[in-house]
C-alpha cells in the first residue's frame, strides 16, 4: 500500500530554505560579504536582486505565494528515457579558419572592421588609422595564438630573447596594439541611451549566440554560471568577485551547454536590466518567477525540443517551483540538487524530520514537534548561529541527560 502525505502549509509542513534567507547566502553567489574583498570591488549598487538567487522584482516572499497543497507518495518515479543522442557527421574542411568563419560569419567581421574605424575616427578626426578585413583576421588569430602559445606579457611576442617568428612575422607590436586599442563592435555614440550594461559588446555576443544555437544540442542540458576573468578597473560593478572560482574576478555569465562541453547559449548579467536587455523575451508568467528561475527560462526557450530535454542545475537555480512549472508548461524534465536546511512530514500524529547539520539527521517523534526553533552554535560566515527545531534539540539534550544519570547509579 503506498503510503501518503498530506503537505499543507502552516499545518503540516514548513520549509526553511537558505535560498530564501539573506544572511546565510552561500558564499559561492555571494559577491559582498568576504572580509578580505577590496571596497574598490563593492557591487552593492547593481546587484541587490542577485544578494539572494530567488528574489524577484515583486516584493511578494515565495512563502507567502498561494500554493496547491502537494501530496506526497512514498513511491519513484519513472520516466521514458531520452533519445538516443548521435553526433552528426563533420563537415568536410580544407581549412581550419573556415570553422572559425562558421562561428564569426563574414557579415559580423565586416561589421567590427566598420565600427573599428568609425571609433578611430570619433577619437580623433585626423587619424590615419583604418583597418580591413586582413587586418582583423590576422589580429584575431594572434589573439587564439596566444591563447595555445602562453607567455607572461603580450610584449614577450615580439622580445629578441622570446620572439615568436607565428606572430612577428604577420604584425608588428605597434600595429597590434593599436588595433588592441581601438577594437570595437557598437557606436558609442548611442550608448548613453541605452540601459544596456553590455551594449558596447552587445552586437558580438547575439551573433556568436545565433550561430552556436545552430549547433545540435544533446538531450542532456547543462546550466551554471562562468566567470570570464577580468581584474582591471573599468567594469565598475559589472565586475564579480568569487571566491571559490579559478578567476576569482570577472564578468558573471550564465550558459547553457551540452552534455559534451559545447555552450549553446549565454545570457550576461547585468542585475536589473539583465533580461531586458537579452533578446529572448519572457511571458507574463515567466516574468513573474524569481531571479534564478527566470536565468534558467531564459536558457532553456532557445532549446528546440524541450520535450526530450533534461535540464542539470545546482542548487542556485533548484526549487519545487522552477521544476513544476518546467514541467507544466514545456514538458521540461530537471536534475538539481536541493538547498535547505530543514523538512518534514506528519502523518496521525507522527512526525518524521530531516535536518541538516554537519551531516544528515533524521528523527521521528510523536512528541514535540519543530517550533519553537531556536538557534544552535555551528560555524557560519556572519552569526556564527544556525537554525534548530525544537524536535533535534531535545533529542540531542534528553540523552545527554540520561547518560548522565546512568552513570551516577552505576557509581
Amino acid at each position: 500500500m503506498t503510503t501518503r502525505y498530506p503537505l499543507r502549509l502552516g499545518s503540516v509542513r514548513r520549509i526553511q530554505r537558505d535560498d530564501y534567507d539573506d544572511d546565510d547566502y552561500d558564499d559561492d553567489y555571494d559577491d559582498d560579504d568576504d572580509d578580505d574583498y577590496d571596497d574598490d570591488y563593492d557591487d552593492d549598487d547593481d546587484d541587490e536582486d542577485m544578494t539572494s538567487p530567488h528574489h524577484a522584482e515583486d516584493k511578494t516572499s515565495p512563502h507567502q505565494r498561494t500554493r496547491l497543497p502537494r501530496m506526497w507518495k512514498k513511491e519513484d518515479i519513472t520516466h521514458l528515457p531520452l533519445s538516443e543522442y548521435q553526433h552528426p557527421m563533420p563537415q568536410f574542411l580544407q581549412q581550419p579558419n573556415e570553422f572559425f568563419i562558421q562561428m564569426f560569419p563574414k557579415e559580423l567581421l565586416e561589421d567590427i572592421v566598420y565600427q573599428t574605424n568609425l571609433y578611430a575616427q570619433q577619437m580623433d578626426v585626423n587619424t590615419t588609422f583604418s583597418i580591413n578585413m586582413d587586418d582583423l583576421m590576422v589580429f584575431m588569430g594572434i589573439i587564439l595564438y596566444m591563447g595555445v602559445m602562453y607567455l607572461p606579457s603580450i610584449n614577450d611576442y615580439w622580445a629578441l630573447d622570446t620572439r615568436v617568428s607565428q606572430v612577428t612575422h604577420y604584425m608588428t607590436s605597434r600595429r597590434f596594439k593599436q588595433i588592441r586599442t581601438l577594437l570595437h563592435f557598437n557606436n558609442n555614440e548611442y550608448e548613453k541611451s541605452s540601459t544596456d550594461r553590455f551594449y558596447k559588446v552587445r552586437p558580438l555576443f547575439t551573433n556568436i549566440t545565433q550561430q552556436f544555437l545552430q549547433v545540435k544540442a544533446t538531450p542532456i542540458q547543462i546550466i551554471d554560471e562562468v566567470i570570464v576573468g577580468y581584474k582591471g578597473t573599468m567594469a565598475g560593478n559589472l565586475r564579480h568577485y568569487m571566491p571559490d572560482k579559478l578567476d576569482k574576478f570577472g564578468y558573471k555569465l550564465f550558459c547553457r551547454a551540452s552534455s559534451d562541453g559545447f555552450i549553446h547559449d549565454i545570457v550576461m548579467y547585468q542585475g536589473l536590466t539583465t533580461f531586458s536587455n537579452h533578446p529572448v523575451d519572457l511571458s507574463q508568467d515567466e516574468q513573474q518567477q524569481v531571479m534564478s528561475s527566470k536565468l534558467i527560462l531564459v536558457l532553456v526557450k532557445t532549446i528546440q525540443d524541450l520535450k526530450n530535454t533534461t535540464i542539470y542545475a545546482d542548487n542556485y537555480f533548484t526549487s519545487i517551483q522552477l521544476v513544476e512549472f518546467l514541467m507544466a508548461k514545456y514538458e521540461c524534465r530537471y536534475v538539481g540538487t536541493a538547498r535547505g536546511t530543514l523538512d518534514y512530514v506528519s502523518s496521525n500524529g507522527i512526525l518524521a524530520m530531516c535536518w541538516k547539520d554537519n551531516k544528515q539527521i533524521t528523527i521521528l517523534s510523536s512528541d514535540v514537534g519543530v517550533e519553537p526553533i531556536s538557534t544552535t552554535k555551528r560555524w557560519n560566515k556572519d552569526t556564527r548561529e544556525k537554525p534548530q527545531e525544537q524536535t533535534y534539540k531535545d533529542n540531542y539534550q534528553y540523552p545527554s541527560a540520561i547518560c548522565s544519570a546512568k552513570e551516577r547509579t552505576e557509581n
